[in-house]
Parts: C-alpha cells; sequence; structure tokens
C-alpha cells in the first residue's frame, strides 16, 4: 500500500520552504530518480537503509555512492547529477520524510555556500549544526511537521524576518524574471553577481534559470499538459529542443520519461495542485 502525505509550511516559513512530504511505500516500488533541480530536499530516512547513488549529468556514470542508514538525515541539492534511492535490501518498506527547501535557502540554513553542498549527497551528522536535528521516528505526519517547523526556526534565526537581497532575487530568476533586470535592482556588475548568486543557488545564473524552465515544464506536464504544448509555453522552441533538454537532464527522451509509474510517483507535486495527497 502507498502512502503519501503532504503539507504546506507555516507563513513565517514560506519564503524558504515549498513543502513537507512524507512517503510510505512497499518494497516492490521503484522510486524515480532526483532530477537536477533548483532547491534541495531534506530526507529524514525512517525505513529500510537506502543506497544513495549520484549519476553525472555529463556521461551517466556513477560518481559517488552513500548509504542513508535508518534515522540519518540527508541533503540533496543536485544541479548537473541525478540521485538514484533504492532499498539496500528487499522485503523492506521506504518510509521518509522531506522538507522541500526553496532556491537561496541552504546558505542561510547550514551558512555554507551551495558550491559546496551541490551534487554530492552531505548527511546532517557531518554538518556543524547549532541544533540538532529532531528525532522524528513513529510520530504522525502533523506532529513532524511541527517538529521540522520548530528546528527549521531556530536553524534560519534572523533570516525569518529578514529575506536577503539575494535570496529574493533567486526566486525571483526561478519565477522567470529576466536575468538582466534581476542583476540592475542588485546594482551589481556580471561578475560581482555571480560570485555572490553562486553561493545561493550553487551554479551560474543562466544554468539556474535553464534548470528552472525545466522544471515549470515538468510539472506543466504532470499537472496534465501535454507536451508540446507544455514545452512551447515555456519558451522552448520546438520538439527537439525540449527532447534534447529532457535527455540532458533526465537521460531520457520525453516518451520514456512520462510513463504511468512516473506520472503515478513523482517529486513535482505540490500543495497547491495535489488533492490527493493530504496530512
Amino acid at each position: 500500500m502507498i502512502r503519501q502525505y503532504i503539507a504546506a509550511p507555516s507563513h513565517a516559513l514560506s519564503p524558504w520552504i515549498a513543502h513537507y512530504w512524507h512517503w510510505h511505500l512497499p518494497d516492490s516500488i521503484t522510486l524515480p530518480e532526483i532530477l537536477p533541480g533548483t532547491g534541495g530536499e531534506l530526507i529524514f530516512n525512517q525505513g529500510t537503509a537506502l543506497l544513495v547513488e549520484t549519476i553525472s549529468l555529463d556521461n551517466s556514470i556513477i560518481t559517488d555512492t552513500q548509504v542513508i542508514k535508518v534515522g540519518d538525515a540527508f541533503l540533496f541539492s543536485p544541479r548537473r547529477a541525478r540521485i538514484r534511492l533504492s532499498p539496500l535490501t528487499t522485503s523492506s518498506e521506504i518510509k521518509f520524510i522531506s522538507t522541500r527547501l526553496r532556491c537561496g535557502t541552504g546558505f542561510p540554513l547550514f551558512n555554507l555556500s551551495l558550491e559546496e553542498l551541490r551534487d554530492k549527497p552531505v548527511s546532517l551528522h557531518e554538518m556543524a549544526l547549532k541544533y540538532p536535528f529532531p528525532a522524528l521516528a513513529e510520530i504522525p505526519f502533523k506532529l513532524q511537521v511541527s517538529q521540522l517547523e520548530l528546528w527549521l526556526s531556530r536553524m534560519l534565526d534572523q533570516h525569518l524576518t529578514t529575506v536577503s537581497q539575494l535570496a529574493q532575487a533567486a526566486n525571483h530568476l526561478y519565477y522567470g524574471e529576466a536575468l538582466s533586470i534581476v542583476r540592475e535592482r542588485l546594482a551589481l556588475s556580471p561578475r560581482t553577481m555571480e560570485r555572490h548568486i553562486r553561493h545561493f543557488i550553487g551554479v551560474d545564473a543562466r544554468y539556474f534559470c535553464r534548470t528552472a524552465r525545466f522544471q515549470h515544464t515538468l510539472r506543466h506536464i504532470l499537472a496534465g499538459g501535454d507536451i508540446l504544448d507544455s514545452a512551447l509555453a515555456y519558451g522552448y522552441t520546438d520538439q527537439s529542443h525540449f527532447i534534447k533538454t529532457c535527455r540532458f537532464y533526465t537521460g531520457l527522451t520525453p516518451s520514456q520519461l512520462f510513463t504511468e509509474q512516473y506520472k503515478g510517483l513523482h517529486y513535482y507535486i505540490s500543495p497547491k495542485s495535489s488533492a490527493r495527497l493530504k496530512p
């Protein structure tokens, strides 16, 4: 039996957190890959141990493997890699809760540049956290969310009330505002902006915008949109342009990616677009 829950963050945390989500799946389920993104996933493992494989976009070679033990928490912020999760042993249920981090959250939350954190999954046990992450096992989803909100509020500290200009700039870029307009508002030279913005998003601004456009298109298709119409709506010149981009980020063509299984189990469901996932 597949159990999925989702919840929106509190108003105070909404500039930093997109949503919280929980999966409880049988061992027979194949987890979809975590594709290159613009934000991050903070996954707290509560089920079987999970094998984590990092796959390079350049050549589809596995560049790193790790194990998430039961009770451990990992930060995933892939930019130029895909992340594959799979149960380490058979006949064990997959169970975890995740906090979806918005773009620009990693630096204020952990005080580490996203250039350091991107692509390679990082255990929270390896970070010098100001406050230990909460124990979430064997408590209801709503209580898990409450515990995470308390911890995240303490971790973000003064950022809860003062969102920096660069964090705001990252979100403006994510939602399609022109790079030139964002740069002009910040009154920064192209080189200075790139140097500063990389701390918040992990990559250069143009690659970030390219990834954001693919994400928006992916969400539109998974919400029921036609593949070609969705691609054209988000600025792809033609079908071949989108196919090439899809292969770059996923290793698959759109027809290979958008299977019925993938449409039913993917990472792009949000509280606003989902009626069937409830806390």
